[in-house]
Formats: C-alpha cells, sequence, structure tokens
C-alpha cells in the first residue's frame, strides 16, 4: 500500500491498468440503448444520405441554364418521399422540398427565398453558383463506412446515428452489477426529527442517484454499522454477488472506521489516501473478484471523487474507455492562499461579464457543507503545486451539469 497519498494523476494511471471486468454481451433493441456500451464495431449499412437530395425548399434547375436565364418555367414539384423521376427540360424549373429526391439531371437548387413566383413563372433574384444546396448520395457516410468503435457509449448524439444508418438492434455489454453500502451508526432516514448525534442519511440518495445509469444495475445493501466483524461479513458476502462494492464513509483513521482494516483482512489494497480536498481518505482494493471503491463519508467528496475519478473507471470496466471529465478554461476573481502537496477542487459560481466568463469562490468550501454542490455550478482544479491564487488567475473549470 502507498506511504503517502497518491495525487490525481497517480490514481489515472492505476485505473488505466485495470481491465474490463465485463465480457458478456446481449443484444438490445436501438430504442433501449442510450447509455449502454457497444459490444461491437458498427458499419453503416446504407448511404447517408440515401440519394441525392435538396438541402431546401426551392427551385432545381440544370447547369445548361445557370448563367443564361433568369426565367423559368415551372409545373412539376417533388415532395420528400415521392420516388419521381424528373429530367429537367431546359428552361424548366422544378419545385423541390427539402430532403426530396432531385432531378436526375440537376445539381443546383435556388432557395425559394431567392425567387419570384407568378403563376407558373419563377423568376430567379439571385442567380446560385453550381452546386449550391444539393446533397449527393453517401456524401455524409458510405456504406460500409465505421461509424461507431467497440467500447463506445451510445447517447443522444450517435444513437441518431445509428438509425439513420439503418441499423435497429445492436450488441452491448451486460450491465456492470454494483452494491453500494453507507456507513455509519448516527445516520438515519431524512427526517426533521434527529435525536442526539444523528444525522440524515443523504450519501445513500447521492450514490442511489449517480449511480442511476443503464450500463449499471445497482443495489443498496445496507448501512455498515461501527463494528469490525459486521462491515468484514458484509463486505465478504457482497463480493460474492457483485462485480463493484462502493462504500460511502467508516475509510478514514477514527478508532470506529474500520473499512480499512476489514478490507485488508479480506483482499487487497492498491492505495488509501489521496492529495485531494476534498477526498483525502479514499480507498481503493479488491476482494476476491470485485473492486472495491471506499469513498470518504462526507457528501461533497463522495460527489467529486465520483464524477471526477470512479464513474470513468466504472465505464471502462463495464466495457468502455476511461472517459475523464471535459472542462474549460475560466478566469478567478478571487485571490486565496493554497497548502501544495494536494489538488483542491474549489466550488465556484461561474459568471459572465463583457463576453467573458468569471470564477467566483463560494463561501463554505468544507467537504461537509453540501449547499457548496447545490448552490455553486461547477469547480476548479488547482494543481498541488500551486500555493497563491491571484485574481486573473486562470484555472479548469468543470461545470456540474457535465460532472453529474
Amino acid at each position: 500500500m502507498n506511504k503517502s497519498p497518491l495525487t490525481k494523476n497517480e490514481i489515472i494511471k492505476l485505473f488505466n491498468k485495470q481491465k474490463k471486468l465485463i465480457s458478456s454481451i446481449e443484444n438490445v433493441d436501438l430504442k433501449y440503448s442510450n447509455d449502454r456500451i457497444l459490444a461491437e464495431d458498427l458499419k453503416s449499412l446504407i448511404d447517408l444520405p440515401p440519394f441525392n437530395n435538396s438541402a431546401v425548399d426551392g427551385y432545381a434547375i440544370i447547369r445548361k441554364d445557370l448563367n443564361s436565364k433568369k426565367i423559368f418555367t415551372c409545373t412539376r414539384r417533388i415532395a420528400a418521399g415521392d420516388n419521381k423521376k424528373i429530367i429537367i427540360k431546359t428552361g424548366e424549373a422544378v419545385r423541390v422540398f427539402t430532403g426530396a429526391k432531385m432531378p436526375l439531371n440537376s445539381s443546383t437548387v435556388v432557395m425559394q427565398e431567392n425567387v419570384l413566383i407568378k403563376g407558373k413563372t419563377v423568376k430567379l433574384l439571385k442567380t446560385p453558383k453550381f452546386g449550391d444546396n444539393y446533397r449527393l448520395k453517401g456524401e455524409d457516410i458510405k456504406k460500409g463506412r465505421k461509424i461507431l468503435s467497440k467500447g463506445t457509449r451510445i447517447n443522444q448524439q450517435n444513437l441518431n446515428l445509428i438509425a439513420a444508418a439503418g441499423i435497429r438492434k445492436i450488441k452491448v455489454y451486460k450491465k456492470i452489477n454494483i452494491a453500494f453500502f453507507t456507513s455509519g451508526n448516527e445516520l438515519r432516514k431524512p427526517t426533521y426529527k434527529l435525536k442526539n448525534a444523528e444525522i440524515n442519511n443523504s450519501n445513500y440518495y447521492a450514490l442511489y442517484t449517480l449511480l442511476d445509469k443503464n450500463y449499471i444495475r445497482k443495489k443498496y445493501v445496507g448501512n455498515l454499522k461501527d463494528n469490525l466483524q459486521s462491515v468484514k461479513n458484509n463486505l465478504k458476502s457482497a463480493s460474492k454477488k457483485f462485480n463493484i462494492i462502493i462504500t460511502a464513509g467508516g475509510a478514514s483513521v477514527g478508532d470506529e472506521d474500520h473499512l480499512i482494516n476489514a478490507l485488508s483482512s479480506l483482499g487487497k489494497i492498491y492505495f488509501w489516501r489521496a492529495a485531494i480536498k476534498p477526498g483525502r481518505p479514499l480507498a481503493f482494493g479488491k476482494i476476491n473478484k470485485c473492486l472495491v471503491f471506499c469513498l470518504p463519508g462526507n457528501p461533497v467528496s463522495v460527489q467529486l471523487l465520483y464524477a471526477m475519478l470512479i464513474k470513468p473507471l466504472i465505464i471502462k470496466l463495464s466495457g468502455g474507455t476511461l472517459e475523464l471529465p471535459t472542462s474549460n478554461k475560466i478566469q478567478v476573481s478571487f485571490d486565496m492562499k493554497k497548502k501544495t502537496k494536494r489538488m483542491e477542487w474549489l466550488r465556484v459560481i461561474k459568471t459572465s461579464k463583457n463576453n467573458r466568463d468569471l470564477a467566483s469562490k463560494y463561501p463554505k468550501q468544507g467537504s461537509g457543507m453540501i449547499s457548496s454542490v447545490s448552490y455553486s455550478n461547477g469547480i476548479i482544479e488547482i494543481g498541488e503545486d500551486v500555493s497563491l491564487i491571484k485574481k486573473g488567475d486562470i484555472f479548469e473549470f468543470f461545470d456540474f451539469n457535465s460532472l453529474f
């Protein structure tokens, strides 16, 4: 086990070495495939578009008339879905609509906004260039071309492409089985009638929501009491039934924090403690063939560690790739001192001023300050070697909308 806390980059390097846990495959209908992970390369079954068609509503003319005529006769039309095989005569314009099959001898369409109509006569107000507003068969995707690679996660952006390519069923990896525990004698179901040192178990709802993905089969397996033997029994039992165990709480160094001892005695600990604030008491290990993530008990740490590190690895273990969160550069509007040797995920409020994005520091930054996630809209990542932040400095900004 590591002697000093691992940096974010060291954790990612370790995660990249992990092999996928899911190899079983199933066929699913495309309408049920959102957020599943492809188990095969997909090739288009057709050309896209499947035929030459008009990109706009307008009038098709032939090349011969393009620069020699301004006035045309129009008596024929082609709507989307029509299978007419029309050959345009010189001096003729054919009415076409967006997506309509083009006349056989035309590859230019005049937009309807650029013509004047009087009865059956069409007068050009603006002469188009040859090939304007014309979409060629297969110009987007050629039949047989690979459109998605094995390991791709299906989403709104690529699901439409699969359907357009003529594919109705796809092979995906079966769902990964994840058990999650909360930990602590003090936890209660949400209530306003808390007694003594009780607290509401918000981590249950956080993990339930974070794990609510179509590539995951999740199950809450209970709250771990502050008893070593009980913790060991629960972990051992879950390790035989699930691919992954996630715990929240009990991974610190207190007398009643038994997870690390239990994990060490039952299996192997790859690392314990991260050089990240919030999120230091993070552990990663293995019992039998089951991987175990021990998250801190503080709600902010649970949410940020899961979104920034755990979720990308789960996608990889499920048959995909390690999809690290994307970020954008942002300028800060505050000064701050920071300890070195650890990265910090600072909750910020993003605003725009004079067409420039600015990040202001949310005032409550403790890892137990649940409001810092609820009332801010992202984090900036401050590297281990940074000790002083000045107004105007630029950092990576991770938006909560994309993180969660």
